[in-house]
């Protein structure tokens, strides 16, 4: 009987099949967005502009509760050809500085990533590179208890701080940053406290998110996200919120590291200019909503009902 292994070296050379994209409803994270026009989407639901949207969730909503699991920071330079937006280079701004991009240098080498706005502004190249963050969570009612779907499984959202949707998204995971909350981790160490301010502050407390508007250079007015805090969650709460977190941080990282997936690289390249997340016209599959959504909320956050 032959042996694989007289015709390894081979692996690469074969047909690997057409890429299934995932309809974004069925995805594991659903994208938070406000309506721009009165539309019917893939379900058949007309979205009222200027509501809340979770895709393949909810709809029409005036504001939308979570609580945060995973944030991050990534760079994103995007060019117009044939009125399609085309990422150019993007950097998922892996551990501590230096980050790179996904663009190569003119003789081949990796493109090292300005670490601040300034230093952007003054490179030719990275420029028109932008900050954009990305805020995940699990779907909860407005005390912090997590909605789950009919079999019990939590929901998890994001919204994407862009353009002119970056400054209240910064400027609210700022202020918790700040904050100087009695610690959960002992024993207190400068590391510790480092860990809580940058990791934990932003889950201790439930994240209301509404729409506002502001007003552009160009003299409209776009919708933008609102982030208020919400109720202080207990500390053991805010314990298994990060090993949700933990557990979770793998999927996060395939969902929104577009630099590792080219199937997620061509997500990226069709951003709205309104920075309004994109809504796939030819998916079909329709997504039930969770029943469980309907009920009256409780007043106790719990993670005990949840199947992982």
């Amino acid at each position: 009987m032959p042996s694989l292994d007289e015709y390894s070296g081979l692996e690469g050379t074969g047909y690997q099949g057409g890429l299934d994209k995932t309809p974004p409803e069925e995805e594991f994270f659903h994208s938070v967005y406000i309506a721009g026009q009165l539309r019917k989407n893939h379900a058949g639901i007309e979205e009222i502009p200027g509501k809340l949207q979770i895709r393949g969730v909810q709809y029409n909503l005036d504001e939308v509760n979570m609580v945060i699991t995973h944030t991050k920071e990534i760079l994103v330079k995007i060019k117009t050809v044939q009125n399609k937006d085309i990422t150019e280079c993007f950097s998922f701004k892996e551990g501590a500085p230096p980050w790179y991009g996904t663009s190569k240098l003119p003789n081949g080498s990796p493109r090292q990533c300005p670490q601040t706005s300034a230093e952007r502004a003054a490179n030719d190249f990275c420029n028109p590179c932008r900050a954009q963050i990305i805020v995940a969570g699990i779907y909860c009612d407005a005390n912090g208890r997590p909605i789950l779907t009919e079999e019990k499984k939590p929901i998890f959202i994001f919204i994407r701080g862009k353009g002119m949707r970056y400054s209240n998204v910064s400027e609210y995971l700022n202020s918790l940053f700040k904050e100087d909350l009695d610690p959960i981790f002992t024993p207190v160490t400068e590391q510790s406290k480092a860990f809580e301010k940058s990791v934990v502050n932003n889950k201790r407390f439930v994240t209301k998110i509404k729409r506002d508007t502001a007003k552009s250079s160009f003299g409209s007015n776009v919708n933008i996200f609102a982030l208020e805090r919400g109720p202080k969650l207990p500390n053991d709460a805010v314990l298994k919120i990060l090993k949700i977190s933990k557990d979770n941080v793998s999927k996060f990282n395939e969902k929104f590291d577009w630099s590792k997936s080219k199937a997620a690289s061509v997500t990226l390249t069709t951003q709205s200019v309104q920075g309004i997340l994109p809504i796939d016209e030819s998916a079909t599959v329709e997504t039930s909503m969770p029943t469980s959504a309907e009920k009256k909320p409780d007043k106790t956050f719990s993670f005990d009902d949840i199947q992982f």
